[in-house]
């Protein structure tokens, strides 16, 4: 039964149970709800016509016709985030500090620019850690089409965007919501040690999370 249908349905057959309630046997009340189970996807309720008590015949209806609430799925746990950066590696190291919080959790990756804002349109992250020397479209061009209509906030990560330098200032002058420079160059392996710490405060402000205790 469609659910415009079921809306009419279900207050008509409530009122016949009530009548028959008040007028136990009554042969036009009866026969009305057998009327009313002719009405297609309705049919099995004729069987319970004569057999439940008028109140149970009521709730029969709505629990034989009437879709079932699903629960709601769970989501991610934590504030979306998408990593975009062309090394594996780095992806990689992101992905383990990232997972030391639990106020974060991964939606994505992508390892060039234009991947990277498809990815943003299709996840819609609340963070994206971005990097800035990439292949098919670099970083900064990436802010600049994510500035228009993006979704969420944007940390860059990146070893040229070094703290108050040309690159960083451009970035945050595309609207980036901090820089945390990688400490060696794209293959650094000591970032976990070194800037996890100060790449998990960063992802915090920028979107307004306490700091972890």
């Amino acid at each position: 039964m469609d659910a415009e249908l079921l809306e009419a349905f279900l207050p008509e057959w409530a009122v016949a149970c009530a009548r028959l309630a008040a007028a136990p046997g009554d042969a036009r009340a009866l026969a009305n709800l057998r009327a009313l189970a002719e009405a297609p996807g309705a049919e099995a309720l004729a069987q319970h016509i004569g057999v439940l008590p008028p109140d149970a015949l009521a709730a029969q209806a709505e629990t034989m016709l009437r879709p079932p609430m699903h629960a709601p799925q769970d989501g991610p746990k934590g504030a979306g985030v998408l990593i975009i950066d062309d090394s594996p590696t780095m992806r990689r190291i992101l992905r383990e500090i990232i997972a030391e919080d639990g106020a974060f959790a991964i939606l994505g990756e992508a390892g060039d620019g234009e991947a990277g804002l498809a990815a943003m349109a299709r996840l819609q992250p609340s963070l994206t850690l971005l990097d800035i020397e990439m292949p098919v479209m670099n970083g900064l061009d990436v802010l600049r089409r994510w500035a228009l209509r993006g979704p969420g906030q944007v940390l860059v990560v990146s070893s040229s965007a070094l703290s108050g330098g040309e690159v960083a200032l451009e970035a945050m002058r595309l609207g980036a919501a901090g820089v945390v420079a990688k400490p060696s160059g794209a293959l650094s392996l000591d970032m976990a040690q070194q800037r996890g710490a100060d790449l998990l405060r960063a992802a915090r402000i920028a979107l307004g999370l306490p700091h972890a205790a």
